[in-house]
């Protein structure tokens, strides 16, 4: 910076040569910048320096006193911060701020003043004095002493601590560097919100910040792209990355806590086209809900009770990610367990802490695998079992059999539908006959997002959804989220689930051990009153539950599942009331 200010200074002859290079040596000597060394020895009146700014940069000189300043840009820059750096807001211009700069070659301030804004900065130039005076004005009641220490506005009990035995004591953000600051915002933030998932994206000139609540990606953040590297370095020194590679993708965790909750957090890094992209995964250990909770009927409590209390026998539930499948194992298991019984269980990673359970979280690096770990349960005494996923032929295996010979098993599948975990887990090598024999229940399901119950009213939805679905707009009453406070204006507000049960018939069975077709499994479910996860969805549409729109976005709808309307749905079916809010 000083060497841009002595071109400055040489540029508008604000000083001789011989008084330039009087005042570096000096400055120099000092250990103090040419610009603060300038402003405590008075070598050169400030209204002469600012003029000088204004010339040689060619940025609007103000006077602070003849200036309209506005409170909204006040509030953006903490009084502690513009003190600091001798710099005042004067007015928002878009997603610009206008900043009154005793110096602007600063460009440590300016970087700090658009993180704290979340805006770019327009400077221009003020004397010292002047500024001064305009922070004594808007910022009356600023106690430097006080103030500066207290920066964060993130509660005291917050801190960001690694999982290993010998972490550091947690690091409070009064402490804290802009990049630390920031990264403990984004988790309080992502925590306050419900988010399941924080994604940083690198972008052409800025670094994106979106969270994803109620399985939704969201706006959140728009970083300047000289915040993406320390905050992503951050990230990797908390999760044990190595910071310098940047090529390979990476893998870590982070233990944080915040308000007496522990949050476990995967962290996974991808290099891309403009720069490495983080997503953070937070694993809240949280209470475990019940299956009404959940958004099952009566009528498939009794069907899933039917399978949960049998002796034996496997029931499995399948589903893309993040389709709450752990957390209807987890009800499942909560609702079997008694003192007279042992549960142990395998995941990855633990999700809910079950009472009286033994939970095993797996572990590659040490051997700990769903199939080895299932070896070792076996001789452990268990009557119920909970593997977390059947990813491979060895686990499948191995948790057939053990349904077959008096253990309850519990596990989950990556498959569309019902009837298509048949066909894989055929496809994983397990033999039809230990299929049929072992399945007490398949199920399939969704995470649809749920009306808002303040701001529920009637609409007609968009012609392409009505289309897609065959519905008729003049024979059903729609219903949607208009938005509202409550909601933060999405309509929507948590998450209800949508599920298909497939309990194995004998004509089903059949089918199986003759390697029938999937198209002439679903015929004979359909035949033998399998209601389709598109029946179910479209049951809670009719309910008032979730939307036409949602249910588009979250199941795959195949002409097959388009059966006349008449069949789905009785003549009683229970229809929420409207919000009156």
């Amino acid at each position: 910076m000083s060497q841009t200010l002595e071109m400055v200074l040489r540029e508008t002859a604000t000083l001789t040569a011989e008084e330039l290079a009087i005042s570096l040596g000096r400055a120099k000597a000092r250990n103090l910048s040419l610009w603060e060394f300038l402003v405590l020895e008075r070598r050169i009146p400030e209204d002469v320096l600012a003029d000088a700014f204004s010339k040689a940069l060619n940025l609007p000189r103000v006077v602070v006193d003849a200036t309209r300043v506005e409170a909204a840009a006040v509030d953006t820059v903490a009084g502690w911060l513009a003190h600091k750096h001798t710099c005042l807001p004067l007015r928002l211009d878009g997603k610009s701020l206008v900043l009154a700069m005793a110096n602007p070659l600063d460009s440590v301030a300016i970087q700090d003043v658009q993180f704290a804004s979340s805006r770019y900065v327009q400077p221009v130039v003020a004397s010292r004095t002047d500024i001064l005076g305009g922070l004594r004005r808007f910022y009356p009641s600023w106690d430097r002493a006080k103030a500066e220490p207290s920066t964060p506005e993130q509660p005291e009990d917050t801190c960001v601590f690694t999982t290993e035995a010998d972490s550091p004591a947690p690091m409070h953000l009064s402490d804290a560097s802009p990049a630390v600051e920031l990264c403990a915002q984004i988790l309080l933030d992502a925590v306050n919100q419900g988010a399941s998932d924080i994604h940083i994206e690198a972008g052409a000139s800025e670094t994106r910040v979106r969270l994803r609540v109620d399985g939704v990606l969201r706006e959140y953040l728009h970083v300047p792209d000289w915040m993406r590297g320390p905050l992503l370095s951050r990230i990797k020194i908390l999760a044990k990355l190595d910071i310098a590679e940047q090529r390979l993708p990476q893998d870590g965790r982070i233990q944080y806590q915040v308000q007496n909750q522990s949050i476990d957090v995967r962290v996974s890094t991808l290099p891309t086209h403009f720069g490495e992209k983080a997503v953070l995964r937070l694993l809240r250990s949280a209470h475990t809900p019940t299956l009404s909770a959940l958004g099952f009927s009566d009528e498939e409590i009794a069907h899933l009770d039917e399978a949960l209390y049998q002796p034996q026998g496997l029931i499995l539930v399948t589903g893309p990610t993040g389709a709450g499948k752990s957390a209807t194992l987890h009800s499942l298991l909560a609702r079997r367990q008694s003192k007279e019984i042992n549960i142990v269980t395998i995941e990855d990673p633990i999700e809910y802490q079950l009472a009286g359970a033994s939970q095993v979280q797996v572990n590659p690096r040490t051997g700990v695998t769903f199939a080895s770990c299932l070896r070792a349960i076996l001789r452990q005494d268990p009557d119920v079992i909970m593997v977390g996923e059947i990813r491979d032929k060895e686990t499948a295996e191995i948790a057939f059999h053990a349904a077959l010979t008096g253990h309850l098993v519990l596990s989950t599948l990556h498959t569309n539908s019902s009837i298509g975990a048949i066909a894989r887990l055929i496809e994983l090598g397990v033999k039809p006959t230990m299929l049929t024999g072992a399945t007490n229940l398949i199920m399939a399901q969704r995470l649809a997002r749920r009306i808002c119950s303040h701001c529920r009213e009637l609409y007609i939805p968009n012609a392409e959804a009505l289309r897609k679905l065959q519905l008729d707009a003049e024979s059903w009453a729609f219903q949607r989220g208009r938005g509202c406070e409550a909601c933060a204006y999405t309509g929507y507000v948590g998450r209800l689930g949508i599920f298909e049960l497939l309990r194995l018939t004998p004509e089903l069975k059949d089918i199986v051990n003759a390697r029938g077709s999937e198209r002439r499994l679903k015929r004979c479910g359909s035949s033998a009153g399998v209601r389709s996860l598109l029946d179910d969805a479209l049951a809670k549409v009719r309910a008032g539950l979730t939307t036409i729109e949602e249910v588009v976005r979250v199941i795959r709808v195949d002409v097959d599942d388009l059966v006349p309307r008449d069949h789905r749905f009785p003549a009683n079916a229970r229809i929420l009331p409207m919000s009156r809010h």
